[in-house]
């Protein structure tokens, strides 16, 4: 799961919106600087990332990718998978992806427990400014944050000259995102 996939299974508040976020960003707070909330929020990015890693139900989604996008291929699932979500939003949650997107943002911002990490609050700026959840639903908007990524990845990656196979293999295995989430969602 990339950004959109780590608020859909937040809590709806700034300390689980931002805790779903920081481990993208810098490592685990001490205990007792933040909340409860905060700090099981941030595990649970964490274990979401290792069942998106290792899922058996991705199997098939990492065998295609792999030998096009080779060490990168597991951000590219996260990608995909944002890209699934805001695609089906109405299937994941009951606000309109606007909606959650514009209040998300906000109460990311408001989180003031400790200070932001300066990537994050750069990061959030941005999705802020050109409204990356709701981006994520259209084919260009995700071609944009592919894009991203590959300028972001400190080494040569395969990522802009495929980005639109990405896109594309997202409809493909759309059955197999869709089993995926609905596991996802019976785990959290």
């Amino acid at each position: 799961m990339n950004f959109l996939g780590h608020c859909l299974f937040s809590d709806d508040t700034p300390a689980a919106l931002a805790g779903s976020l920081w481990p993208d960003f810098a490592r685990r707070p001490a205990e007792g600087t933040c909340s409860a909330s905060f700090f099981s929020h941030f595990d649970r990015h964490q274990y979401i990332d290792r069942l998106t890693d290792n899922s058996e139900i991705l199997l098939p989604v990492r065998e295609q990718l792999r030998p096009v996008f080779r060490k990168t291929t597991p951000v590219i699932i996260d990608m995909m998978l944002d890209h699934h979500i805001a695609i089906h939003w109405r299937n994941y949650h009951s606000l309109p992806l606007e909606q959650f997107s514009n209040a998300a943002y906000a109460k990311i911002a408001a989180f003031d427990e400790l200070p932001a990490p300066e990537r994050l609050q750069r990061t959030l700026s941005s999705m802020m400014q050109y409204d990356w959840f709701v981006g994520y639903r259209s084919r260009k908007g995700i071609h944009n944050a592919l894009l991203g990524v590959a300028r972001r990845v400190r080494f040569q990656n395969p990522i802009e000259q495929n980005a639109p196979l990405a896109i594309d293999w997202t409809y493909d295995f759309e059955s197999t995102l869709d089993q995926y989430i609905d596991m996802l969602r019976s785990h959290i």
